[in-house]
């Protein structure tokens, strides 16, 4: 599932809103950032876990998001080539996102 449907469908969650950051279309979670795509990179961003990010990173399902020169250690670069699973991704944001708010 592409980014649009899936963004839609994690929108049916209480607390996830649709925002700009960067001048881009975002998701949010309770006003924190969630996830959005990056059409510099043609990529997905997600916000998880550090651990997570480099789990990703290690498995060659991610990419290092480092756009300010400065590594996000809670920020990861999905591919188009995984858009299949990005509700999966999203759904794991949201998961991390609601832990972080409790």
């Amino acid at each position: 599932m592409g980014y649009e449907p899936a963004a839609a469908a994690i929108m049916q969650h209480a607390g996830v809103e649709q925002s700009t950051m960067m001048g881009t279309p975002c998701l949010r979670y309770r006003g924190a950032f969630m996830a959005m795509m990056f059409d510099k990179e043609d990529a997905l961003i997600i916000k998880v876990s550090p651990d997570r990010v480099n789990a990703l990173i290690t498995a060659g399902m991610g990419m290092e998001f480092n756009f300010t020169k400065k590594r996000f250690k809670e920020w990861v670069l999905i591919p188009l080539e995984f858009q299949d699973e990005y509700l999966t991704y999203l759904t794991e944001a949201l998961t991390y996102a609601q832990g972080k708010t409790k």
